[in-house]
């Protein structure tokens, strides 16, 4: 078997997403002058980037453009929730679908942060990113031992 055709392990996924979440940083300070931490709260600057981007975003963006914009804001969205209650990411097939998508698994919970900015970016403000955290973060917190770390 090639080295391309190995499957990703976890530690490179992990080390492929925090790449992207740090592009997100990157991208805010020199694109939109907005500092971002990691903190919770940095999730509502986040939004209103991607507010900014979706209505921004010509009509004919390519795909390939908004995956890699939803890879990186997703890697950020999915770092923060990480650094609060741990978790892992992985490759696993998305629920009711027949393709694989790069997953955040918490406490037992199975998250798409990437497919969540993917949706903010095409379908518009119902789908928020900072309602979105504090939906998760209610339900984690719920969860027996759903500290944050």
């Amino acid at each position: 078997m090639l080295d391309s055709e190995k499957p990703m392990e976890q530690k490179d996924i992990a080390a492929m997403m925090l790449a992207f979440a740090d592009e997100a940083v990157k991208m805010a300070r020199e694109g939109f002058e907005v500092d971002l931490d990691f903190s919770e709260s940095s999730l509502q600057k986040v939004e209103e980037i991607l507010a900014h981007l979706s209505t921004e975003m010509p009509e004919g963006a390519s795909d390939t453009s908004i995956d890699e914009m939803s890879k990186m804001w997703g890697g950020y969205l999915g770092e923060v929730v990480r650094r609060r209650w741990g978790g892992e990411w992985t490759i696993d097939y998305y629920p009711g679908g027949q393709f694989l998508i790069i997953t955040l698994n918490v406490n037992g919970s199975k998250l798409f942060p990437s497919m969540k900015v993917n949706r903010r970016l095409t379908e518009g403000p119902q789908e928020n990113v900072w309602d979105f955290y504090k939906t998760v973060k209610a339900r984690l917190e719920a969860k027996p031992g759903g500290r944050v770390q």
